[in-house]
């Protein structure tokens, strides 16, 4: 609610807020024209809606420039009127987001090289991406350009720009993700996430974690039960339980007593991903010995991957996607006997670790791990029928 008798310099709220208001009515017209939109179709239309309750939005304004927000009115614009944007379009989309948003004299190798691939994903895999990523495709690039420009992605995220380039293909997987779901689903797709200035998780399986843990875990100090997490709860039953006993104790050569107590003390999340990780254990197997077959060129062994790989899920990886999961895939016993021994300690405000979560997304490209969204959209199709 705007407060009438607020003043800063001389000026009431409403003054300001006004002023504000036509300040970005102005970039976003500008952006429009830049990438030769009809200022009357729908999709200004809905986009102007967009930016008035940006504006409105006091938290929003100090989180990423200007032309952040009109940008991202744009995309969240094709989004709710499910706009598909031309190669050419998501093209031009991508040069204006970068040329008003990152100065020259702050453009580092390190950013140019981001910029470079993100334009030649565009030019190598947009035309036979989905229709549903196709739709996603000017919010992931403007979150990619908002991390470049100013560390945090459009809502409010903050992501370290090494990182950028596992965001923005999570992203995109996660939208891959949901229209495969979509096409799997007797009844009609839900409807899109909200597009005011919001964007999807990055984190692998970080996305439902607020719901499902406690505050306190066992790596911030405090005293936890075995019996907290109920694991029985997600194991379910003597024999799904017993299997993945038995191939954590083939995998880390532990003691199954052990396992069984170490196991106790984990949270829900990371119990998932290790059932996850279990129940694909002849997959695992499989991987692990093209990948390290002795006697195999690194190419022979790297094509024989590509190609067992890409027939089991079904669809084409690139070459970062491959290489990503064959490192998951050699440190899959290093990651579980570190969950198991809750020695991934998160870093930072955003409370994630890198290496589990890079070794996580290399298990979720291959369909190892399966995302918390992915996983409740099945369940709500199991619910449904």
């Amino acid at each position: 609610m705007i407060d009438e008798h607020s003043v800063d310099g001389g000026k009431n709220t409403t003054t300001l807020y006004k002023e504000k208001l036509n300040c970005m009515k102005e970039r976003l017209t500008r952006c429009l024209q830049l990438l030769k939109i009809n200022h009357d179709n729908q999709i200004s239309k809905t986009a102007f809606n967009l930016i008035e309750k940006s504006v409105s939005d006091q938290a929003k304004k100090t989180q990423y420039g200007e032309w952040i927000i009109a940008l991202n009115a744009i995309a969240g614009s094709c989004v709710l009127n499910q706009r598909i944007l031309s190669q050419s379009e998501i093209y031009d989309f991508l040069t204006v987001a970068v040329a008003t948003n990152i100065e020259e004299k702050r453009r580092t190798k390190a950013i140019d090289d981001v910029i470079f691939k993100i334009y030649t994903d565009i030019m190598t895999n947009y035309q036979s991406s989905d229709s549903r990523l196709k739709i996603e495709y000017p919010k992931i690039v403007v979150d990619a350009i908002a991390i470049l420009a100013s560390g945090v992605d459009a809502g409010g995220k903050k992501i370290l720009v090494h990182n950028i380039e596992g965001y923005y293909q999570m992203r995109k997987l996660d939208a891959s993700d949901l229209a495969t779901s979509s096409r799997n689903r007797a009844t009609p797709a839900r409807k899109t996430i909200s597009t005011s200035a919001t964007a999807a998780s990055i984190a692998t399986l970080e996305d439902g974690s607020k719901r499902e843990e406690p505050k306190s875990t066992p790596l911030s100090g405090s005293k936890v039960s075995m019996y907290d997490y109920k694991p029985q709860k997600v194991l379910r039953g003597r024999e799904g339980k017993s299997d993945i006993i038995d191939s954590l104790n083939k995998i880390t050569d532990r003691n199954k007593r052990d396992l069984e107590v170490s196991i106790s003390k984990l949270q829900k999340t990371d119990i998932i991903r290790i059932r996850d990780l279990c129940k694909n254990y002849d997959k695992l197997q499989k991987y692990t010995k093209l990948i390290m077959t002795k006697g195999n060129s690194l190419v022979e062994q790297q094509q024989k991957f590509k190609i067992a790989l890409e027939k089991d899920i079904g669809r084409e990886l690139s070459e970062f996607q491959l290489q990503h999961a064959a490192n998951s895939i050699k440190k899959v016993r290093l990651y579980i006997e570190n969950v198991l021994d809750r020695k991934f300690v998160p870093h930072g405000s955003y409370g994630i670790n890198h290496t589990k979560h890079n070794l996580e997304y290399g298990y979720l490209i291959v369909g190892l791990m399966q995302s918390s969204r992915k996983r409740a959209v099945i369940k709500a199709t199991k619910e449904g029928t």
